[in-house]
């Protein structure tokens, strides 16, 4: 399964490598990729503009076919706000919010958010 993501800071990208799953960065400022093949998209928590362009990336093309659902990376100082814009990505596409972690994950994160992906990944779900 492909993970489609988007990194400001840096912990989205650090927790996508030690997932060592076949990745694919989403461009900030050129969101617009097609992919082929089912796919999650993890996301940082910041602004309502993180929601806008990763819609741009899922809306591109066939994409939305082959999304199987969304993972939000926040701060729990956020309360209700953490992992806000994955939250929101999940109910604007009517797709699942399959896991949410703080800052890059722990290696519990890891294993936890691998063990769901492959849930979803087995059962087919598209």
């Amino acid at each position: 399964m492909l993970i489609a993501y988007l990194s400001l800071t840096g912990n989205v990208r650090r927790f996508v490598e030690k997932t060592q799953m076949n990745s694919l960065e989403i461009n900030y400022n050129a969101p617009c990729e097609e992919v082929h093949e089912p796919f999650i998209v993890i996301v940082p928590s910041y602004d309502d503009n993180i929601t806008d362009i990763v819609s741009s990336f899922v809306s591109f093309k066939a994409n939305l076919n082959y999304l199987i659902g969304f993972v939000g990376s926040g701060n729990l100082n956020f309360d209700n706000e953490f992992c806000f814009n994955a939250k929101d990505l999940a109910k604007k596409f009517n797709k699942p919010l399959l896991y949410t972690f703080e800052f890059s994950g722990t290696e519990k994160d890891v294993i936890d958010f691998k063990k769901e992906v492959n849930q979803f990944a087995s059962a087919g779900t598209k």
